[in-house]
C-alpha cells in the first residue's frame, strides 16, 4: 500500500447532486498519496448508494460514515478525529480541486521544518473561470488567520490543508460536546481559540480550490445559516472571537463594535438579557453596556 501523506475529509448532507464534482476532482490529483473521509450528516438522497458506486471504481481508498443529522460543525470534527495521516484537508461535498493542489499543498507543507509551530498551509480558492475569489495575499508569509484578516484585510474564501498532530492537540482541549447539535455554528468559534494562542498558519499565493457557486440549492448552509435557530450560532461565532482575540482588538476599534454588536444583536434574539451577554465575554463589559441600546435598536430594524 502506498503511503498515504493527505485524508480528505467531506461532510456531506443531501448532496449527492454535487459529490461526483467532488469524486471527479479528486481522480485527477497529480499526488494520489490520500485517502477520502466522507462524513454523511443523515441523507436521506442516495448519497449512500452513490458513495457504494465511488468505492467500486476509485484509484484511491473511500471511507463512508452515517450519523443522524447534527450539522457541519459536529460532523467535520467527528470526521477529523478519524485521520490517520500528517495531513488533512477539508473538501466541502459542493466544491472541486485544481488538479495540482495536493502536490502544491503538501510540498508546502513538508518544506515547515518545526511544524509543531504551526497548523495550517493556506491558499487562495478561484471561482470555475479561474479567477481568485476574494484577495491575495500581500506576500507569501507565516503568520496568524487574524493578521491576514485584519492587518492586511484580505478577504474571501481560503482554504488549505491541516497539520495533523497539531489540529487533534488543540481539538482534544476544544470543548465541542458542550454546543449544540443540528444548527449552524461557524467553525471559526474553533479556530479562534488556536489561532489567538499563536500556533501560525503559512499563507500561499496559489489557488488550490475552486469554489462553485449554488445559489439555489436549499441543502447549501452558505443560503440557510442565517435563518431561525441558525442565529444561535452566529451569536456564538462573534462570542468566540472577542473572547479568543481579547485586548488586541483595541488596535481595530471597528472590528471590536462591529463584533461587539454582533454578538449582542444574536444574543438579543436569542432572548439573552444584558446580564446575561456580559456573562458570556471575558472582558469589554463597560463597552458592552455602552453599546447594548445601539445593538437593541438595530436589531429591532433588522428583524421586525
Amino acid at each position: 500500500m502506498k503511503d498515504l501523506k493527505l485524508t480528505v475529509v467531506t461532510p456531506t448532507f443531501n448532496r449527492a447532486h454535487t459529490l461526483q464534482r467532488a469524486f471527479d476532482s479528486l481522480k485527477t490529483q497529480t499526488a494520489q498519496t490520500f485517502k477520502w473521509i466522507i462524513m454523511d450528516d443523515g441523507s436521506s438522497d442516495g448519497t449512500k448508494e452513490l458513495v457504494a458506486r465511488f468505492q467500486q471504481s476509485s484509484p484511491f481508498e473511500i471511507d463512508y460514515f452515517y450519523n443522524e443529522n447534527q450539522h457541519k460543525f459536529h460532523t467535520v470534527f467527528n470526521g477529523i478525529k478519524k485521520v490517520q495521516t500528517p495531513y488533512f484537508i477539508i473538501l466541502d461535498s459542493d466544491d472541486s480541486y485544481p488538479n495540482d493542489a495536493f502536490e502544491i499543498l503538501i510540498g508546502e507543507a513538508e518544506k515547515i521544518e518545526n511544524q509543531e509551530d504551526f497548523i495550517s498551509v493556506m491558499g487562495l480558492s478561484g471561482d470555475e473561470k479561474g479567477n481568485v475569489v476574494g484577495d491575495k495575499y500581500p506576500m507569501e508569509f507565516d503568520g496568524s488567520i487574524f493578521e491576514m484578516r485584519y492587518k492586511y484585510k484580505v478577504r474571501g474564501d481560503k482554504n488549505g490543508v491541516f497539520f495533523t498532530k497539531s489540529y487533534l492537540n488543540e481539538l482534544n482541549q476544544f470543548d465541542d460536546h458542550s454546543l449544540p447539535k443540528g444548527i449552524y455554528i461557524p467553525q471559526s468559534v474553533f479556530f479562534n481559540t488556536y489561532d489567538a494562542k499563536g500556533l501560525k498558519t503559512r499563507f500561499i499565493n496559489k489557488i488550490i480550490r475552486t469554489y462553485h457557486k449554488d445559489e439555489n440549492d436549499a441543502a447549501s448552509v452558505s443560503n440557510t445559516r442565517w435563518s431561525g435557530k441558525n442565529r444561535y450560532g452566529l451569536m456564538l461565532g462573534h462570542q468566540s472571537f472577542l473572547n479568543s482575540y481579547g485586548k488586541d482588538l483595541y488596535k481595530y476599534p471597528k472590528t471590536l463594535i462591529r463584533n461587539l454588536i454582533g454578538y449582542q444583536m444574536y444574543a438579543i434574539v436569542n432572548k439573552k438579557s444584558l446580564v446575561e451577554i456580559n456573562r458570556g465575554l471575558n472582558q469589554f463589559q463597560f463597552l458592552s453596556c455602552l453599546v447594548y441600546p445601539f445593538s437593541w435598536i438595530y436589531t429591532q430594524l433588522k428583524f421586525k
